[in-house]
């Protein structure tokens, strides 16, 4: 038996009415359509976004193009090498000096057929740009001291390096919140400001469900939207990387974290409008509070922490390195210039590969070499130390700005984050450990290279960075976005109570 309560149609059946919550939402939707100047904004910032997506898009593709010149030129080099090698057994070559020689293990471990060791763009890579216009993608690897291409940068405009770029990232952290601004500022103080707001008190409805339903509809205009345009275009770039295993952790990552963000956003823009001020006060106080929380925050983060951690530039560290480079080279009779110019490609008469003067020639380069690796292996793990104390910092203060949280988590799940960068350094550093092991052996024991050596040559093969890299840093990142939500939810709650329904 129907409630008495219940509306009933002329025919006696019960009529079905929607809840308070879902009516507040269909009311909000024809709201929402009427009101031309909001769906405008609204339009023009997921359209700032796709913009944003193309931009990074277009970022990843231009590594990819870098990537693939680098594997051919590596390829026709090592090609080049093995057909001298071939023509020198067969009698048709000879090599003009040692360092033409394609047998000679010291020469060719050191520049013919140095490898490079490529790291790979990331399912979600053209979401954030991060660092991957500082760190560069892929690294030649030789027999050399780990500094020869430690500090091997990608060339970039200095200008787009201080100001960096509009890729979705930067929509997300920046622009993102502002949009939300626009939609929640006056959720409630615009319908007291018009008189409508007393006339929807008079029903029997609570504010708290009219404010809530009010923030779900903007949150469902908003934040739905977003994410699947963001899936659309990487499975646009390819199904095959979405539907990975690494894809679809990454992919859900990257929804979580932009919904926790945008709830904190909606949470805090609730909480300012459950104080009962004028819409005008209502978005000076969002904008400060954007202001504070996006650009003066991690701005003092960052003074904060260069001057707490000072690591030395990057100049001044290569300059280090090449006095170090300097001193160990004293052991030298000639540069590798000279080197090149000067030694003959004849071989000794022991039956190896060099000479008695160009072995020993070799043996003191091979000598010099490690030294002056021990050498710079402690100037740069002291500025590696400092580099890891600035970043623990700012790991650590980084709930201090939501914009901070955001920009680390979006670079950490895009893979263009430190972390992924720290796990393909140490993997380089493995490689370059086996490359060297190969060839200096050879160099030592004046032995000849073959085709079965060149068949044998280490190749570097990158392993993706386990789950375990990034997702603590995630939780870590949604918590610190959840948590003051629920507590600016709470607060709001507390203070709706004191709203002034009318002027």
């Amino acid at each position: 038996m129907p409630h008495a309560g219940c509306p009933r149609s002329d025919h006696g059946a019960v009529v079905k009415t929607p809840s308070i919550f879902g009516a507040t939402l269909l009311q909000e939707w024809r709201l929402f359509q009427a009101d031309r100047l909001t769906m405008l904004i609204t339009s023009i910032l997921l359209a700032a976004a796709l913009y944003g997506l193309n931009n990074g898009r277009a970022a990843v593709e231009r590594q990819q193009r870098a990537i693939a010149q680098a594997e051919a030129e590596e390829q026709a080099r090592l090609a080049e090498q093995r057909d001298n090698l071939t023509a020198m057994q067969e009698g048709r070559y000879t090599a003009a000096t040692a360092y033409r020689n394609p047998a000679n293990p010291l020469w060719v471990g050191n520049r013919h057929a140095a490898s490079y060791a490529v790291l790979p763009p990331a399912p979600l890579a053209l979401t954030a740009i991060g660092q991957s216009d500082l760190n560069p993608s892929y690294v030649l690897v030789s027999a050399d001291s780990r500094d020869t291409f430690a500090f091997n940068e990608e060339i970039e405009n200095p200008g787009n390096l201080l100001i960096g770029h509009f890729d979705l990232a930067f929509f997300v952290v920046f622009l993102y919140p502002l949009l939300i601004i626009a939609l929640t500022y006056n959720v409630l103080s615009g319908e007291r400001e018009r008189g409508t707001l007393a006339m929807l008190m008079s029903n029997p409805v609570r504010l708290g469900t009219v404010l809530l339903g009010k923030l779900v509809f903007r949150a469902l205009v908003v934040i739905p939207p977003l994410l699947l345009a963001t899936m659309a275009m990487i499975a646009f770039d390819g199904i095959s990387t979405l539907l990975s295993a690494e894809g679809i952790a990454r992919c859900a990552a990257w929804a979580a974290l932009i919904t926790a963000y945008g709830v904190f956003w909606f949470a805090l823009a609730g909480a300012v409008t459950a104080l009962g001020r004028p819409s005008e006060y209502n978005i000076f106080v969002l904008i400060s509070l954007w202001v504070v929380l996006s650009l003066i925050v991690p701005t003092l983060l960052g003074v904060v922490v260069n001057v707490a951690h000072p690591v030395p530039s990057r100049v001044e560290m290569i300059n280090a390195l090449r006095a170090l480079q300097t001193e160990a080279g004293r052991e030298y009779d000639a540069s590798a210039a000279r080197y090149q110019e000067e030694h003959s490609a004849l071989a000794g008469g022991d039956g190896g590969i060099l000479n008695q003067r160009d072995l020993n020639a070799a043996h003191r380069r091979v000598r010099v070499q490690q030294a002056a690796a021990i050498a710079a292996q402690e100037l740069m793990a002291q500025h590696d130390e400092r580099l890891m104390r600035q970043q623990e910092t700012v790991t650590r203060l980084r709930f201090l700005s939501p914009a901070i949280v955001v920009q680390e988590g979006l670079n950490d799940i895009a893979g263009t984050g430190n972390s992924r960068y720290r796990d393909y350094q140490a993997q380089v550093d493995r490689f370059h450990a086996q490359w060297r092991a190969f060839f200096t052996p050879k160099v030592m024991e004046n032995v000849a290279l073959t085709m079965e050596d060149y068949d044998r040559f280490p190749r570097f093969r990158y392993q993706p960075q386990p789950l375990s890299g990034w997702t603590p840093a995630l939780l870590q990142a949604l918590l610190g976005l959840l948590l003051p939500a629920l507590l600016l939810g709470f607060a709001g709650s507390r203070w709706l109570s004191r709203y002034p329904i009318r002027e």
